[in-house]
């Protein structure tokens, strides 16, 4: 999938989507249980909620950012089920927008690949 950004294309042809929690350069997911702690790193809106829910509720949160310049492309928080809960996109050009909205469908389409494959 063209993103429209060459050097976001390269990113994901080198790294791919991840699909299971860990980082690299380009990307960051990670697992977060209601009520955590390392919620505080997160944007406002993701803090709420992830600091309002309940113990028992666990949320995946998938960061993107450009290696180049360390900076942050967006942010999506999902539930349990795989449902994006919030998103946050850190650029606000039209282009890089259009970047992030195409990151959205790659995580998602991810992210359901993995429920279909459990």
């Amino acid at each position: 999938m063209q993103t429209g950004v060459k050097a976001v294309d390269q990113l994901i042809s080198k790294h791919g989507i991840m699909a299971d929690f860990g980082y690299d350069s380009f990307q960051r997911r990670a697992r977060l249980t209601g009520g955590d702690e390392r919620a505080n790193a997160l944007p406002f809106c993701m803090y709420q909620k992830v600091v309002s829910a309940p113990l028992s509720r666990s949320f995946t949160v998938h960061h993107f950012y450009m290696p180049g310049n360390k900076g942050k492309l967006a942010s999506f928080l999902f539930d349990e089920k795989g449902e994006l809960i919030e998103q946050v996109y850190y650029q606000r050009v039209a282009r890089w927008v259009k970047v992030c909205r195409k990151l959205h469908q790659l995580v998602q389409r991810t992210s359901t690949d993995m429920q279909l494959a459990a």
